[in-house]
């Protein structure tokens, strides 16, 4: 395996490194701003937020900041303005947030179009290396379709069927997500933000594919093969997990509107930590990041810190499959055991917890995809990581080894991620 520059690290993907370096000129800029306010100015007129009359209101223009007023808490301080032509309600937190979903719905927007029009420019011009035009042909509609996911999830999460996707995937109500807007807007924010992670490893592996470089930097890593059947379900796969994780991992925000995080004992804690925020952050890292997770574990797999995260996982996934104590499960710690107790109306002696009230399709996806699917990863990655991450690095750019020298982990992993030089070219 020849050395090479290792690719960009995880620092580089979670600050959307990638994308903003293609967006960095002021024409992108601006095709952001006008995504991203188009975005805004629909989803404050569809809150409300943003009213504007059919007809001259008989009211001269008026400013007002309320630091605080009736209603919840996180609304102030509040501004109201308006005049005539127009009235505008920016209540504090759910401002933000809106700021946020809209840059993150520009950013996936303006970056759709860019690369579908430089993708399209490079097949016509002949640009494209000549090895990986039958690859790039039958993926780039596929590429093009995934860099959007930024903007469809978030109008969805902002839609009625949105609330009531979050409600169920989180195991409460639509009722109860419509009177606190924070956690609607927290998920938007962060579904928003996990499909510009994928949209950002998709730059990566068509970077690679295509021989492409962003500014002076060259995008390495090993040319990835045509995909195949098995690459295409390594894929799905992986935005499964990713799907499962993320919404796993923000049922515990969804807790804390019934049970404020202050108030919360050992064992409900126990619950948002082991058995959701361990299952959930485990599957969106697999999903969005399995060669540096590969990479992790093919290092450290067999020390002992690494044999201590493998303990770890399976007491998570154990935690999660099987069944909890009464007093535990009661708590808000309960596992697939006692929801299917509490579905067959057994004692409350022995565990048995209510499952929430999603009707037999919810409770199926709940069940399989949350449960089950993020249960066995965990038990899984524990007890055979090697073997475990191998199906998703099918759909990944890079390839990983173990090591030759696990006595020197800083040399070792040097060489774990790594491929041939790729050609040059201009991405700009």
């Amino acid at each position: 395996m020849s050395p090479a520059r290792r690719p960009p690290g995880i620092r580089s993907l979670l600050t959307l490194a990638r994308t903003r370096s293609l967006l960095s000129g002021w024409r992108y800029r601006l095709l952001v701003g006008v995504f991203g306010l188009g975005y805004a100015l629909s989803a404050m007129v569809f809150s409300g937020m943003l009213y504007l009359p059919p007809h001259p209101l008989a009211t001269g223009g008026f400013f007002y900041i309320y630091p605080r007023g009736p209603g919840p808490s996180w609304n102030y301080p509040a501004i109201l303005a308006g005049g005539p032509y127009f009235q505008l309600d920016l209540p504090f937190l759910s401002a933000i947030l809106m700021v946020l979903t809209a840059a993150g719905v520009g950013l996936g927007m303006a970056l759709a179009v860019y690369l579908g029009v430089r993708l399209l420019r490079d097949r016509r011009d002949g640009r494209v290396l000549p090895t990986a035009i039958g690859t790039s042909a039958g993926l780039t509609p596929a590429m093009i379709a995934l860099v959007t996911l930024g903007a469809c999830c978030s109008t969805t999460a902002a839609a009625t069927a949105g609330i009531s996707l979050a409600a169920q995937s989180s195991g409460t109500t639509t009722a109860v997500l419509l009177a606190n807007a924070w956690y609607l807007g927290f998920f938007q924010v962060a579904v928003v933000y996990l499909a510009l992670l994928a949209q950002e490893q998709l730059v990566g592996i068509y970077g690679v594919l295509l021989g492409w470089t962003i500014g002076e930097t060259r995008v390495e890593g090993e040319r990835p093969r045509p995909l195949g059947w098995a690459g295409a379900g390594s894929g799905m796969l992986r935005i499964v997990l990713a799907v499962a994780g993320i919404t796993w991992s923000l049922t515990m925000f969804a807790d804390w509107i019934s049970t404020p995080p202050g108030r919360a004992g050992l064992s409900t804690w126990f619950g948002w930590i082991v058995q959701h925020q361990v299952p959930g952050l485990l599957a969106i890292s697999v999903a969005l990041l399995p060669a540096a997770v590969a990479a992790f574990w093919a290092i450290h797999s067999e020390t002992r810190r690494g044999r201590a995260l493998r303990g770890a996982l399976i007491a998570a996934g154990l935690a999660l499959l099987t069944w909890m104590p009464a007093p535990v499960s009661r708590a808000g710690a309960a596992a697939l055991g006692n929801e299917l107790l509490g579905y067959w109306h057994l004692s409350a002696g022995w565990g048995a917890v209510s499952p929430p009230a999603l009707g037999p399709l919810g409770l199926t996806l709940r069940w399989g995809f949350q449960f089950v699917l993020l249960g066995l990863l965990s038990i899984s990655l524990g007890l055979w990581p090697e073997a475990t991450l191998r199906p998703f690095l099918r759909s990944s750019a890079a390839r990983v080894a173990r090591p030759s020298n696990a006595a020197d982990p800083g040399r070792a992993s040097a060489d774990v991620v790594s491929g041939p030089p790729t050609s040059r070219a201009t991405l700009r």
